[in-house]
């Protein structure tokens, strides 16, 4: 599954899941935030974009991990975890610029963690 298409009232929208940086809740919704920078309103709950991506990901490489309560996060575009600042930043490296997301201390631990496990970045 490389992409979702979505059936909304007035338009049709494909979104390609594993391309996206990070998905963020909001309320019912949530939004997908791309490299390019584009935000793309999902009509599903964050719960449910977890859902697909991890059907997606039996059939592909990919690694998203669930970060608290808001977000969804690309683990391969994972570029530092700063503790001052309770950021986790992250970048394609083929876009300008970077996501600085505010994160936990808590979260960030666990973020941490599973860098130290090997579960990410292998």
């Amino acid at each position: 599954m490389k992409e979702v298409i979505f059936n909304r009232r007035n338009e049709l929208l494909r979104v390609p899941l594993a391309k996206a940086m990070f998905y963020e809740a909001y309320g019912n919704y949530c939004y997908g935030v791309f490299p390019n920078k584009q935000k793309v309103m999902l009509p599903i709950g964050l719960s449910q974009v977890g859902e697909l991506l991890g059907k997606a990901a039996e059939q592909e490489q990919m690694s998203f991990i669930r970060i608290g309560k808001k977000f969804i996060v690309n683990a391969d575009m994972i570029v530092q975890i700063n503790f001052s600042k309770q950021q986790l930043i992250l970048s394609d490296f083929d876009h300008p610029g970077n996501f600085a997301l505010p994160v936990a201390k808590e979260a960030l631990k666990q973020v941490k963690e599973l860098y130290e496990q090997h579960q990410i970045w292998k």
